[in-house]
């Protein structure tokens, strides 16, 4: 019966480890000038950053992923084709399409709950082009 008793204990405390990795799903929708982002990334940063960040390919506006709870800096980014050929590569140069307060300077935050939240949404707005 004791041994039991101490199987029992054993299997109870390990338990919360089997039960998740603790990180939450994040799901949501960028979106620029009203329309998808066709394709980007996006980086979620903890603002304390003691922990890894987390990141997603942006497809059609859409994107998912796996992250730890906590607030974090929301970081997207995005690229274009410029109008001038790079005379090196032979091919299209890219350049930004949307500015740095959504990437370098980011000022994007969100509060991530865990388990999964969806419908955390974003909009950018677009840089005029170069000539």
């Amino acid at each position: 019966m004791r041994l039991r008793l101490i199987l029992l204990a054993a299997l109870v405390a390990a338990l919360p480890g089997c039960m998740g990795d603790g990180l939450a799903e994040v799901s949501g929708t960028v979106t620029m000038a009203g329309q998808p982002l066709k394709d980007g990334e996006i980086i979620l940063e903890s603002t304390d950053q003691k922990s890894t960040p987390a990141g997603a390919k942006i497809s059609d506006g859409s994107y998912s992923m796996r992250t730890t709870p906590g607030p974090k800096v929301v970081r997207i980014l995005a690229s274009r084709p410029t109008s001038k050929p790079d005379p090196v590569m032979g091919s299209a140069a890219r350049e930004a399409a949307i500015g740095p307060q959504y990437n370098t300077n980011s000022n994007l935050r969100a509060t991530i709950n865990p388990g999964k939240q969806s419908g955390l949404d974003f909009q950018v707005k677009e840089l005029p082009k170069k000539r």
